[in-house]
């Protein structure tokens, strides 16, 4: 079937026929759903790109709320300023996402629950790749429900944000490239802090960037940063405190020939998590932890003709930790991969890969993936992809304990397939998608427990089937923006006689509209909306707006979130903040 569709679509009856034109949605070429990079026009995922451009227009505060525009996307936040939030990807668990800043990892093998702390302000951002399903064959563990991918900034800029609201918010924000820099570096720097909406969720945060080009080939990337923050009831009934922080140190050598590409990458990252219990305590189930992360890894891609790209690499790595509670651990892993893009004329475009991983804990992994992406007129593409992946138990899933869970270091890494599928469509300025996918996920882990009074505990209790269906539209013309979209999951799961903390919280529908347009005398609004409907029979909507006006080289704005007031949770027992308004600049 798959090949008489790519015959029939290359080999045009009529041999002296021309090819119509096909469009390009954009020239963005994408780094996340393959081994090499490949422009989005002929990636067969399902993929979605972010740009600094329109998120600046639509008014983002955060990265978080920026992913809030995608279908398919579920961000649980504990508070507001990305202090913590877990990421669901079509259902998956937040384990289940793979987080990635310039290539390099950022999932914890302590808990999931920091993935989220990514190492740079929203001004310093290029753009955000999310690509649904599991990704395995391209990034190794954890990829099964997708992958996040913020690319930061290397134009050449200048640029500030001050921000300063309720609940005595203050932020900033500063990133510059070039100019009275050294040439090809970019540094950013943020910070930001809150007296919080409610006791214990107060919280301060802050770090830098420095990243650049030493010579032609060679690319250092160095990132800080640390959060405290109350986490009242984040991960049981008491008025906990939690401080975070986050190094992270990478060197990428690249080079590129005629038919040759070759690169080489070292990654290190150092995560320390300080954890109380009770704020009135000390000392009382407080736990310190420290993890590391030290990756390497070797790339080479060869042009064969016109038509074909292949890619191939290798690594070695490994994870430790030293925990007051968790004790010490590691294990070491190695990886190797095999991918094959091939352009089957100006239509068809197909990816083939598979790859390999072995931890020395958990044994072998195989992960194949294979997709295509068909131009069937000028205006529609139809795409498909199957894939396989895996994630493995973090340490705190394995040897965690406390009054309220108790970890097993029995558990089997969690495995996991999916078909996707979609159209896009382009017409008069609009650009039209539809997304359906099924993922089938076995040994899933969850805390599960009997009755409320027990400790939770994990298990690999469940196999999971998700399917769902993800509808987005678009139109960018002129200085108007218009983005819309909905996304409907249903998650099929065993019917046990156990409560469920993770697996089965996730949202049936979800909807979103925003739109960014001139409203004259020089000011530009922004509306955000973001509506929920979660399986725990929540019903919510998020209404964020925006007024700027340009002042020179100033944008002076005052921006609501949760305008409606609502109240509502997006993890269990966490109340997340009502309206919340504030004022602010932003220097370009």
């Amino acid at each position: 079937m798959l090949l008489s569709l790519v015959l029939a679509l290359t080999c045009p009856a009529n041999a002296s026929a021309q090819v119509p034109p096909l469009p390009q949605v954009t020239s963005e070429v994408v780094v996340t759903a393959t081994a090499s990079p490949a422009p989005t026009t002929a990636v067969g995922r399902t993929m979605i790109v972010l740009t600094r451009a329109d998120l600046e227009r639509l008014g983002m505060a955060s990265i978080i709320d920026s992913l809030r525009l995608v279908a398919g996307v579920d961000p649980k936040a504990r508070g507001g300023q990305d202090v913590q939030t877990d990421f669901s990807l079509r259902g998956a668990t937040f384990g289940q996402s793979l987080v990635l800043i310039d290539g390099v990892r950022l999932n914890d093998s302590q808990s999931g629950h920091h993935n989220g702390e990514i190492p740079t302000p929203l001004i310093g951002i290029d753009r955000i790749e999310v690509v649904f399903g599991p990704a395995s064959a391209v990034h190794g563990a954890d990829a099964l429900g997708g992958t996040l991918h913020v690319v930061t900034r290397t134009d050449p800029h200048t640029t500030g944000l001050v921000t300063a609201g309720e609940h005595g918010l203050v932020t900033a924000q500063a990133s510059v490239s070039d100019g009275f820099m050294p040439a090809g570096w970019t540094f950013s720097g943020w910070g930001g802090r809150s007296d919080g909406f409610m006791f214990d969720r107060d919280f301060a945060l802050g770090g830098g960037s420095a990243r650049g080009q030493v010579g032609r080939t060679l690319t250092i990337d160095m990132r800080h940063q640390r959060r405290a923050f109350g986490a009242n009831g984040f991960y049981g009934n008491a008025p906990s405190k939690e401080w975070t922080d986050q190094t992270l140190v990478s060197a990428r050598w690249a080079r590129s020939g005629d038919s040759w590409t070759s690169s080489a990458r070292v990654a290190g990252r150092n995560h320390g998590d300080h954890f109380r219990w009770d704020i009135a305590r000390p000392g009382f189930a407080e736990n310190r932890h420290r993890t590391n992360a030290l990756d390497a890894s070797v790339q080479l891609a060869r042009r064969v003709g016109q038509r074909l790209l292949v890619t191939a690499g290798g690594g070695a790595g490994g994870d430790w930790i030293a925990s007051s509670n968790l004790g010490d651990r590691t294990y070491a892993r190695r990886h190797g991969y095999a991918e094959a893009q091939w352009t089957a004329g100006p239509r068809v475009s197909t990816q083939v890969g598979v790859r390999f991983d072995e931890y020395s804990t958990f044994g072998p992994a195989w992960s194949p993936s294979v997709s295509v992406a068909a131009w069937l007129t000028p205006s529609a593409r139809v795409r498909a992809s199957m894939a396989r992946g895996f994630r493995i138990p973090t340490f705190t899933e394995r040897f965690y304990a406390d009054p309220a869970h108790q970890a097993s270091d029995i558990l089997l890494p969690e495995r996991g397939s999916a078909l996707d599928g979609g159209i896009d469509f382009v017409k008069s300025g609009w650009t039209f998608s539809a997304s359906p996918f099924i993922r089938w996920d076995q040994d899933v882990i969850d805390w599960v427990r009997a009755v409320s009074t027990d400790r939770w505990r994990t298990t690999n209790v469940r196999d999971v089937t998700t399917s769902g269906l993800e509808l987005s539209a678009s139109r960018n013309v002129g200085a108007t923006l218009l983005r819309l979209h909905y996304s409907g999951l249903r998650v099929d799961a065993p019917q046990l006689a156990l409560l469920s903390k993770y697996v089965l919280e996730y949202a049936r529908h979800s909807a979103g509209f925003s739109a960014a347009t001139p409203l004259g005398a020089g000011v530009r609004g922004a509306l955000n909306a973001d509506y929920r409907n979660r399986v725990d029979g929540q019903q919510y909507w998020l209404i964020g707006a925006r007024l700027s006006r340009t002042i020179g080289k100033f944008d002076a704005f005052i921006e609501g979130s949760n305008l409606l007031d609502q109240s509502y949770r997006e993890v269990a027992s966490v109340p997340m903040p009502g309206r919340w308004l504030s004022v602010g600049v932003r220097i370009f």
